[in-house]
């Protein structure tokens, strides 16, 4: 609501903006140019001022419009200087043309003898008329700019909070008693029936450990590494289910330099164990695989709730916040009556 109400204030004052920039032209260049005297009231009409306005707020909105489409096309644009002096160079001209038809169009409508010649006190006034409108528009630049800082910096601030506290979060889920107990259950069973085997645990248990920690630090990592830390994760389920857990992948080389917020695919996947029944009799296969336009990662798994657990869905609700935050980019989840699928968006460094 209160991004809506922002761009309606925004759009107020530039209809306000353009709208008095063109009465202001219209009075300076009939008053103190080569309008004839007998002329200058029929000029000086509230409709004549209507028809301006009107007219340099169609003109003023429509280079806003293209000025934000071309940045969001073109976002590099506006990080080069020269392309920026240059766009700014085409907006005074712009401007400068603006006030030269309306002198034109006002001359024309009186029917002076030569609307396209100007004398010196015309050309100094058209000058003075043009400079103020570009002071004028120069601070709204100004304004605009520092605006955009201050979104960007309370967008990076929002950014780096949410990607704290889920991290933060996502280490709470692997460090609970509940996950500790059970590890260490399974760690003491293997010590006692497989040494072998209980030091293997012990070195993926490690792996584990060792990721969540060092992604603290990081927004975003290569989906190789979160598919060597879901290995590592499958690892100990497996060690304490048995072998009923099997990770199918079917992502494509090429896109493992794609990139994921860390702790993606142990959420995706812890929230699959949590939910669902999963034995020896009732295997889990856990589908990983990609789509494109737009381009995303598909983690799908079979349906088979537990029963008197309601899913909160606060996982997900958190994952989906950080993706807002981090490209402005929405997770999709889809659920029938046999499968449930997560996509997420893949993204470049």
């Amino acid at each position: 609501m209160m991004k809506y109400r922002n761009q309606i204030s925004n759009g107020f004052f530039n209809v306000l903006l353009f709208s008095g920039l063109g009465c202001f032209s219209l009075f300076f260049l009939v008053r103190y140019t080569d309008i004839p005297l007998n002329s200058q009231d029929i000029l000086m009409t509230p409709k004549v001022y209507l028809a301006v306005s009107i007219i340099f707020t169609g003109v003023g909105l429509s280079l806003l419009y293209l000025s934000r489409k071309i940045r969001n096309a073109h976002p590099s644009l506006f990080r080069n200087r020269k392309k920026l002096i240059l766009s700014s160079v085409i907006t005074a001209v712009i401007l400068f043309a603006s006030n030269y038809l309306l002198l034109v169009t006002v001359k024309w409508i009186v029917g002076t003898e030569h609307p396209f010649g100007l004398q010196w006190h015309g050309v100094r006034m058209l000058v003075i008329t043009w400079m103020i409108e570009l002071l004028v528009s120069g601070l709204l630049m100004i304004n605009n700019f520092y605006r955009q800082i201050i979104l960007l910096y309370e967008r990076n601030a929002n950014l780096e909070e949410s990607s704290l506290k889920a991290q933060y979060q996502a280490l709470q889920s692997q460090l609970n008693p509940h996950f500790l107990f059970n590890s260490l259950n399974a760690l003491i069973a293997e010590i006692e029936y497989s040494p072998e085997k209980a030091i293997e645990f012990t070195r993926y248990l490690s792996d584990v450990y060792r990721y969540i920690l060092q992604s603290q630090e990081r927004q975003m990592v290569p989906l190789r590494e979160e598919l060597e830390f879901l290995h590592s994760f499958i690892f100990l389920h497996k060690v304490r289910l048995g072998e009923c857990i099997t990770v199918e992948n079917r992502i494509k080389p090429s896109l493992l330099d794609s990139c994921i917020p860390p702790l993606t695919l142990q959420l995706l996947v812890e929230n699959i164990i949590k939910h669902n029944i999963i034995s020896l009799s009732k295997p889990m296969n856990i589908l990983l695989d990609t789509e494109e336009s737009p381009l995303r990662l598909v983690v799908k798994n079979q349906i088979r709730s537990k029963q008197g657990i309601v899913p909160s869905g606060k996982g997900l609700m958190n994952l989906a916040k950080r993706y807002r935050l981090l490209c402005n980019q929405e997770i999709q989840i889809t659920k029938d009556s046999t499968c449930f699928i997560v996509k997420v968006p893949l993204l470049d460094e």
